[in-house]
């Protein structure tokens, strides 16, 4: 089949079963990647931690962050041409290996999506709570515990109206966020510069990481909050089942959401670092402040803080729409085989979407939420969920990696290319390892319990659950594992795959299946 002829498929597809087909251009897919990784509200997340970890080499760890996610990106562009699917990492292990390895990488990705959502409306609502500071009122958990509700309706509002109205929302929100964090960085530089606080050295001081405060191990430290920053391109390949000719536009969104959002940090990066001095940054954030919002009221006075707030606020909110969505497809695509509970595998009549799939989702994501502000405190929660969500992150890319290769050497071997299929992956596996390693094991196992062996010791319990749930579906629901169930969802297939035709699988007595 020509190249011409698949395009011409796919745009096609129309299924009233499943996901809305070409809901959106590579263009759109593009953007809520680049949405998820947060152009502006990357650096309200990240920034500080980061700051605190090495000091001013913020920029240059942005730049090592984008350096480790390109292989596994170009891993990402490689199977959403050749393997387009919602189910993203748990298909292509699914596919590449055998179906008990992808629902396991399924978990993980499940896992690792879940906790990227949880990181959200706390931080939101820290900016929600600096806007009833500034109006005078007092603040603490339970003003906080209103704004991550109020974020949480914001989505249900948008995402149950369909995936075009999710879309167009976010867009408004992280173009008008990225325009403001860039004048903003703008600002800081004409102001330091004319002080003479920020010159050309101090600016390439920032990119040589032997002013890392405490050397090498602190840049390691940091880039756990650098690879946080990156989560989001992966989200793009999720949207493949409602993207116009996945197949030449998804590789594409994927490679330009990386390289677009992470030159864009490491510009406005420059620009904090310059902003405030590093003790001020930590007594900001330890009493419970955002030091953005901070450094917006140094160089824009209390209206430019207010302004910063509501942006903050606001482009959080197309964040959580955004991941929200990329959460749901994964559990709905996996709920579709029976690699998880069914009711997830459905779509709302009317607008497509996975209502149930983005039901669980939003109800965990709120009381993990409020219970680890509860527990560790408004601020440092957000430090707990990015760390665990950035390791299951790295866990995913890892597999994502390991099907690039399997995948094209087992079942396109005609199409097998040595640089794309074989060096990229294998360079992508090098790089995930030492950097789990060294910023995961090493660097977390040192930094104490509560923010360190505790995530690690989380990370274990879940992959240990994880393994339960493939030996349960095993023990319980052998049909789960047919490799019929590939052949129906295949991509090329799903316009005629009915639900009748999975519980026909499913239902198969064991000795059929």
């Amino acid at each position: 089949m020509s190249d011409t002829e698949v395009e011409s498929s796919e745009n096609e597809k129309a299924t009233n079963h499943g996901l809305r087909s070409n809901s959106m251009t590579w263009v759109g897919a593009a953007v809520l990647g680049a949405i998820i990784m947060s152009p502006a509200s990357g650096l309200y997340f990240n920034f500080t931690p980061m700051e605190a970890a090495a000091g001013k080499v913020v920029p240059f760890v942005f730049i090592v962050a984008m350096v480790v996610t390109l292989p596994t990106a170009l891993s990402y562009a490689s199977l959403s041409r050749s393997l387009p699917s919602a189910g993203a990492s748990y298909t292509w292990m699914r596919r590449a290996t055998n179906p008990g390895t992808g629902i396991f990488a399924g978990w993980i990705l499940n896992g690792f999506y879940l906790m990227a959502q949880v990181v959200l409306p706390g931080i939101g609502a820290l900016f929600f709570n600096d806007l009833l500071s500034q109006a005078g009122l007092h603040t603490g958990y339970w003003t906080w515990a209103v704004g991550v509700l109020l974020m949480t309706g914001i989505v249900v509002a948008f995402n149950y109206r369909g995936i075009s109205l999710s879309l167009r929302s976010t867009v408004v929100f992280m173009i008008t966020e990225s325009i403001v964090v860039f004048a903003l960085m703008l600002t800081i530089f004409i102001v330091q510069g004319r002080n003479g606080q920020f010159t050309g050295a101090d600016a390439l001081h920032s990119f040589n990481p032997s002013f890392a405060l405490g050397g090498s191990g602190a840049i390691f430290g940091a880039l756990v909050f650098g690879i946080q920053s990156n989560v989001g391109f992966d989200a793009v390949s999720t949207l493949a089942e409602e993207t116009k000719t996945p197949r030449k536009f998804i590789p594409i969104a994927t490679v330009v959401a990386v390289i677009t959002v992470g030159i864009y940090w490491i510009i406005t990066g420059l620009g904090f670092v310059a902003a405030l001095p590093l003790a001020k940054v930590l007594k900001v954030a330890a009493s419970g402040g955002t030091p953005v919002a901070a450094i917006a009221n140094r160089y824009w006075g209390s209206s430019g803080q207010a302004l910063i707030s509501v942006i903050a606020f606001s482009s959080i909110a197309a964040i959580f729409l955004a991941q929200n969505v990329a959460s749901s497809r994964t559990l709905y695509a996996m709920g579709r085989q029976g690699a998880a509970p069914r009711v997830f595998g459905r779509v709302g009549a009317k607008d497509r979407v996975p209502n149930n799939a983005m039901t669980l989702g939003l109800i965990v994501t709120v009381l993990i939420t409020l219970f680890l502000g509860a527990l560790l405190g408004t601020v440092n929660q957000y430090n707990w969920t990015g760390t665990m969500s950035s390791l299951l992150a790295l866990l995913t890319y890892l597999s994502v990696n390991i099907a690039n290769f399997v995948y094209h050497w087992r079942f396109k071997r005609s199409e097998f290319q040595v640089w794309m299929h074989g060096v990229v992956p294998a360079l992508g596996v090098v790089v995930v390892c030492f950097v789990i390693e060294k910023s995961y094991l090493l660097s977390l196992w040192k930094a104490g319990w509560t923010y360190g062996r505790s995530v690690q010791l989380a990370v274990v319990i879940w992959l240990a659950l994880g393994a339960c749930w493939v030996f349960y579906l095993r023990k319980t629901q052998p049909n789960v594992f047919d490799p019929e169930l590939d052949v129906v969802f295949d991509f090329d297939r799903l316009n005629e795959t009915s639900e009748s035709d999975v519980d026909q699988i499913l239902s198969r007595p064991t000795s059929e299946g």
